[in-house]
């Protein structure tokens, strides 16, 4: 039900802003992202998201210097596809943006960003997980492999493990 509130979530029910009682066995809620209020602040054209358009090097358009990335930004991961307002997009966008930025400074050259590879991991609890593939959302994994790959995405990917974080910032660090 889009443009409707949850208003309450107990057991077998799902009670909307209208009235309605929705019973049900699985409930799954999506809402609606937003950029943060400091993207009004510039007086730029936004999204409907409410984030800042940025160019391919993550420089926000009408502005000098001034780099975006993750929520804030508006960014197009290809020829076609604006990154999504998730950790999957906005830690290589931030990667890129500091990248920039850094270039910006050193009067080098800045290095497009680009994220062609697009996935989703979707845990489902007990019964397992849902992987899918490229923007047309090809499942490629159910059930126990995918909950396999999301435990992987979440304890290695995203969150690295602590015996190698001063490694990943060394690895960062500018020389």
């Amino acid at each position: 039900r889009l443009n409707t509130t949850v208003r309450r979530i107990e057991g077998d029910q799902v009670s909307l802003d209208d009235g309605t009682q929705i019973t049900c066995q699985t409930v799954i809620v999506t809402t609606g992202a937003k950029a943060s209020p400091l993207a009004e602040g510039f007086g730029l054209a936004t999204d409907p998201s409410g984030r800042l358009f940025v160019d391919e090097n993550l420089c926000v358009k009408g502005l000098a210097n001034i780099h975006a990335a993750g929520d804030i930004a508006h960014a197009m991961t290809d020829d076609s596809h604006a990154a999504l307002m998730s950790c999957q997009h906005a830690m290589p966008m931030g990667k890129a943006a500091g990248y920039n930025a850094a270039s910006a400074l050193l009067d080098l050259p800045a290095l497009p960003y680009q994220q062609a590879r697009y996935v989703t991991c979707l845990d489902l609890g007990p019964w397992g997980a849902v992987f899918s593939n490229g923007w047309e959302r090809k499942v490629e994994l159910i059930k126990d492999e995918a909950k396999v790959r999301k435990q992987f995405v979440m304890t290695q990917v995203i969150y690295p493990p602590t015996e190698d974080r001063a490694a990943i910032l060394e690895a960062g660090a500018l020389s």
